[in-house]
């Protein structure tokens, strides 16, 4: 590492960490509903970096649904003494062992560790950090990443307690056979932008004459890409897919998302119900902690066709380990 450059922005100190609670009232006509978050109000943790020596603010939120909000802005509150007065420059350095030192002050880690409301309000700050580090650069953030070394994207990890999955050379060996071919990708992702699917459609909440609206909109706009939210009733499951296939045909693409609502053996027998709408996967059937019941469904929707996507609320790194293997 020694031989590598240093980057600049040494001297640009974090001055100030500023919160807002900001809350949506989006649970009035549903908007955001699913099988387990009936009523959400769409919400944020919102951090606000100011920097001496530089005009950049950092901005960086963490998704709440309203309630509790101001737990995870607490938390924040209670980390800012690790942030205030830091060098952006030996910040960006070394960005995986500023978030060790983020998530293992130690007592605060207590009350994780890299878990929760303190993990929730840890992502806020290091959002707002990566945003700060991408305006300081003069590039949207994905155009930051793109240009970083293999080396460099290394630094920004902690790799404590995965070296057993993947180690920093493993990970900097799969980068550089990543950077073969990368402007050819990058030009293409500027001409045709990046594939996306909409569940602005599909919440549980709405009835059947928003639902068809919904979608007749976003498939207007040019959409091919459906996610719909299920799990609270296999017979209304039913009525609301036929509803979606109706609009959307067969040609375009169709996911479920059950939000961590059933046990493993329900999941299973829920999707086999749902599997004639061909869905393209079930989102996160089961507790997202729940790795080796992901596999068993896994496996048992395999030859549905069905895969499994999960990863939405998973905590950390430690978990994505288990699932990745």
């Amino acid at each position: 590492m020694a031989d590598l450059p240093v980057l600049p922005h040494f001297g640009i100190t974090i001055k100030q960490l500023v919160t807002h609670d900001v809350r949506f009232p989006t649970s009035q006509l549903l908007d955001g509903s699913d099988a387990m978050h009936t009523d959400p109000d769409y919400s944020c943790a919102y951090v606000v970096l100011e920097t001496q020596g530089s005009t950049c603010e950092g901005h960086g939120l963490t998704f709440t649904l309203g309630k509790g909000t101001e737990v995870v802005i607490a938390a924040i509150q209670a980390l800012q003494h690790l942030v205030i007065g830091q060098d952006c420059g030996k910040i960006f350095s070394n960005f995986g062992q500023f978030y060790r030192s983020l998530t293992s002050e130690s007592q605060i880690r207590w009350i994780g560790p890299e878990k929760g409301a303190l993990h929730l309000a840890s992502a806020a700050i290091l959002n707002a950090l990566w945003d700060l580090w991408a305006k300081l650069e003069g590039k949207p953030l994905w155009r930051l990443l793109a240009d970083l070394e293999p080396e460099r994207i290394a630094d920004c990890i902690d790799f404590r307690y995965i070296t057993d999955a993947l180690t920093r050379a493993e990970a900097i060996e799969i980068l550089r056979k990543g950077k073969i071919g990368i402007e050819n990708r990058i030009a293409l992702l500027q001409e045709n932008g990046y594939p996306a699917y909409s569940t602005s459609c599909g919440w549980l909440g709405y009835d059947s004459d928003l639902l068809r609206q919904k979608l007749r909109a976003f498939i207007a706009e040019g959409w091919t890409r459906f996610k719909v939210k299920v799990g609270s009733s296999v017979e209304d499951d039913i009525r609301r897919l036929t509803i979606v296939r109706e609009e959307i045909g067969w040609e375009r693409l169709l996911m479920v998302d059950a939000n961590q609502k059933w046990d493993v053996q329900e999941s299973i027998e829920w999707m086999q119900k749902l599997a004639h709408f061909k869905p393209l996967w079930i989102e996160e059937p089961t507790s997202p902690d729940d790795v080796l019941g992901h596999a068993t469904i896994a496996a048992a929707l395999k030859p549905l066709g069905i895969a499994v996507a999960t990863g939405e609320q998973c905590a950390n790194r430690v978990i994505f380990k288990q699932v990745r293997v």
